[in-house]
């Protein structure tokens, strides 16, 4: 039988959650060439390399930070700006912006630091790259970690959009039509941009007013290509359908899923059984359990990730 885990909460006692945030870690930048740009990444920790694939599309990692730096005390976050976001430069059409262009940037980034494996910790939309590249690369990948996914097909779309419209208040709905009926919204101006984010991001917490703990400030190059790009990504993934290619992903996975996520917690359970090696961790969350659920967030991956070294 396939092994599962369910990850209680409130266990910042036993891993000491709160010291391990509070300690300073060391950090270094740089730029990865591309062949008509360059990808921007920053190192956060030492120790096994994990590479942070944020989601979107047409974010860049700042959300995460510095929320899923609590993974730093024994790991190597890798985090990097995906192409034309961020600090990461690349014309912005189909010939530069699609999934194996992305799936090939993590390849690259992994070959310039010098890793030979690596843990792929993907969020969001960020999962999707991440599965993408662990069915590209399997050899590369020493585990794969899926927080809050994107569904890998359509089988649930149409409940994750039920429980996205069921989320959102009336208030929040009348103030996503202003802002983008507002100058900010077509002048791409980055205060407009991070204040829409920050409303649609909000019915997706388990307690909504955390919001503001995400750091949404967007970046100016985020804000001005962000729409192009996630138009360009969502055209190129529209039809994708991997569930009958799940099987054959022989990769250590852990699948991390807040209990408040508008994602169904069937589809979590769907992906851990159509993956021959998956883990279920539920998290007090929404979507985003670094700032929600950090101590369970690093109870799940710390448990699965000492469990590949045993």
């Amino acid at each position: 039988m396939k092994a599962r885990m369910v990850v209680a909460m409130g266990v910042a006692s036993v891993l000491g959650c709160t010291a391990v945030a509070a300690q300073a870690v060391p950090v270094r930048q740089g730029l990865v060439p591309l062949g008509d740009g360059h990808l921007f990444y920053e190192v956060v920790g030492t120790g096994d390399p994990i590479i942070v694939v944020h989601g979107g599309p047409g974010l860049d990692h700042n959300y995460l930070r510095p929320g899923l730096d609590v993974l730093a005390s024994s790991h190597a976050l890798v985090y990097y700006d995906q192409r034309g976001t961020g600090r990461s430069i690349s014309p912005l059409d189909s010939a530069h912006i699609n999934l194996a262009a992305f799936v090939a940037d993590i390849d690259t980034l992994r070959q310039a630091l010098g890793y030979d494996q690596v843990t792929v910790l993907g969020h969001s939309f960020g999962g999707l790259i991440a599965m993408a590249y662990a069915m590209a690369h399997p050899d590369h990948v020493k585990a794969l970690i899926l927080m809050d996914t994107d569904e890998p097909g359509s089988r649930f779309q149409k409940d994750e959009a039920r429980h996205v419209e069921a989320a959102r208040t009336p208030e929040d709905s009348m103030e996503l039509a202003r802002l983008e009926a507002s100058p900010g919204y077509a002048a791409r101006d980055p205060a407009t941009l991070s204040e829409i984010d920050r409303v649609t991001f909000r019915s997706m917490f388990l307690d909504p007013k955390r919001v503001d703990e995400l750091n949404l400030n967007l970046l100016p190059q985020t804000a001005h290509n962000g729409q192009e790009v996630a138009r360009l990504l969502r055209a190129d993934v529209a039809n994708i359908d991997w569930w009958p290619e799940l099987p054959t992903l022989d990769v250590p996975t852990l699948v991390l899923q807040g209990r408040a996520d508008p994602m169904p917690m069937a589809m979590a359970r769907a992906l851990v059984d159509s993956l021959p090696r998956a883990q279920l961790a539920v998290l007090n969350s929404g979507r985003f359990p670094e700032v929600e659920d950090p101590e369970g967030l690093v109870a799940a991956v710390s448990t699965f990730l000492a469990q590949l070294t045993r």
